[in-house]
């Protein structure tokens, strides 16, 4: 994703969106919890980050070892449905 989407991306995560999306062809998702926690989380459920916030998560979450900023432009992503 471009720079334009990926403000999308994490302005929709700020509005508590909760997104599927694929990097190095492997499916993830970004979660939130009712007490502000927000999870970096392989679909398959096989791998896991928790953070106690999306701030801490945008900041710290890794992708094989690169930052969601760093990884932005080899992420393809949307928003899940319910």
């Amino acid at each position: 994703m471009d720079e334009k989407d990926y403000e999308l991306f994490k302005e929709g995560l700020y509005r508590g969106e909760e997104y599927l999306f694929t990097y190095d062809d492997v499916d993830y998702w970004i979660s939130h919890g009712a007490n502000g926690e927000s999870s970096l989380c392989k679909d398959d459920g096989t791998y896991c980050q928790d953070f106690d916030s999306l701030d801490e998560l945008l900041k710290n979450a890794k992708l094989e070892g690169k930052s969601l900023d760093e990884a932005r432009n080899e992420i393809e992503w949307g928003i899940a449905e319910e």
